[in-house]
């Protein structure tokens, strides 16, 4: 039976073994992608922008509509839900169902 320390240093052993090997996959693996990049004329930038695509803002939900006016409820009061409010209207009547 093998002591604790004989076993640890099995193990770190292994761990290097491990590491080297996946160090040198990583060498490999970055040499056939410069390759490829190189035959077909692929950019750093190019991959970068599918890996890391532009995000798109996303749509403010409409809480309340006048016509072709509207608002979501957050932020600075328009001007048309100012009127609205010192007419006395309710702006619950004006509600997006």
């Amino acid at each position: 039976m093998q002591t604790i320390a004989e076993l640890q240093a099995q193990m770190a052993s292994i761990q290097k073994q491990i590491n080297e090997q996946k160090a040198a996959g990583k060498r490999e693996a970055l040499a056939d992608i410069l390759s490829k990049m190189n035959e077909f004329g692929i950019t750093i930038h190019e991959i970068q922008r599918r890996i890391v695509p532009v995000k798109a803002k996303a749509a403010k939900t409409v809480k309340y509509r006048l016509e072709d006016k509207t608002w979501s409820g957050k932020g600075k009061k328009p001007k048309w839900v100012k009127n609205i409010e010192e007419r006395g209207g309710r702006l619950d009547d004006y509600l997006v169902a």
